[in-house]
């Protein structure tokens, strides 16, 4: 059984209002999210109002704790287009876990995309 304290939110997520700064050097650049989501351990399911974190299309890093280097997850962004991702976590440092996303539907992808560009388009303001 996961501790509640798996989801606990990231020391350094509450006083972040302002976006990367720097070059992105990635060749899928991230873009940070808040939204709800469902993270599926095993036969546990946990829950956040407001996940916090950055996204890409091949994976996600989120604030939670207490999650080992390859776990298998299923991670659930309940936002406005819903997507599923099969993932597994690929590191872990103080502040939350790194996942990989190792299955995507093509329709999953779709939603993906277009959270994505949503995120990213109230990342930064407009000019």
């Amino acid at each position: 059984m996961l501790p509640k304290a798996a989801f606990a939110l990231c020391a350094g997520e509450r006083e972040r209002k302002a976006p990367v700064e720097g070059p992105n050097l990635r060749s899928l650049p991230r873009t940070l999210f808040s939204c709800p989501l469902e993270l599926r351990v095993g036969d546990q399911t946990l829950r956040r109002e407001q996940a916090h974190g950055n996204l890409s299309t091949h994976g996600l890093y989120l604030c939670a704790e207490q999650l080992p280097a390859g776990t298998p997850v299923h991670v659930h962004f309940t936002a406005n287009p819903p997507a599923d991702m099969d993932g597994v976590v690929r590191f872990r440092d103080a502040d939350g876990i790194g996942i990989e996303f190792t299955s995507v539907s093509e329709a999953d992808r779709r939603s993906l995309d277009d959270l994505i560009a949503e995120f990213a388009e109230n990342e930064f303001p407009s000019a």
